[in-house]
């Protein structure tokens, strides 16, 4: 009787295995040229959606031209935006989208490519500060304080441990004035 199982499981994960093999065969293969046109596609909105950024952020703010500066933003949103579409681990696209919402006082969607470059490498401790710090803008003082445990937990730098300490003391702070107000 355990033969008898034993070859029915044998016949299972054969078939199973066929099965997968036929339905890897039958997929369509992408052409390794389509897939070097799709990098060069992604590698253009990247490098589009950058300099747009840098445009509008080294040239255009510092020379008080801010409505220039946010027609050069949108189109970097638009550039990076596709650029990520390509790439969702783009580091670099990821972090001028930040600086570009948090000039543009959006918080929360500055805080989310802060996330995301976390995620891509958790020891990226800048970006947990510049995540905590966005979502403390947004009022969201629990979150922040979770983003910069975090980032305490990642380094053995004294330096900045001592500057992330410092940090969570000013948070706290904010969360007891916080809670006063209510």
């Amino acid at each position: 009787m355990a033969k008898k199982s034993l070859v029915v499981l044998f016949l299972l994960v054969l078939g199973l295995a066929a099965a997968t093999a036929f339905v890897h065969a039958a997929a369509p293969q992408k052409d390794p040229a389509s897939t070097a046109k799709d990098k060069s596609i992604q590698a253009g909105h990247r490098e589009r959606g950058l300099a747009s950024f840098e445009r509008g952020f080294y040239d255009l703010l510092p020379k008080g031209r801010r409505a220039e500066a946010e027609a050069a933003f949108s189109v970097a949103v638009g550039e990076l935006g596709l650029a990520l579409e390509a790439d969702p681990n783009d580091r670099d696209a990821h972090r001028a989208l930040g600086r570009i919402f948090t000039l543009r006082q959006d918080h929360l969607r500055a805080a989310a490519h802060y996330r995301r470059l976390t995620e891509i490498d958790p020891y990226d401790v800048d970006s947990y500060a510049l995540a905590a710090s966005a979502l403390a803008e947004a009022g969201r003082l629990g979150e922040a304080r979770v983003e910069l445990e975090r980032a305490k937990g990642r380094t053995s730098d004294p330096h900045s441990i001592a500057l992330i300490e410092g940090y969570l003391a000013k948070l706290a702070e904010a969360e007891k004035q916080a809670g006063a107000g209510r």
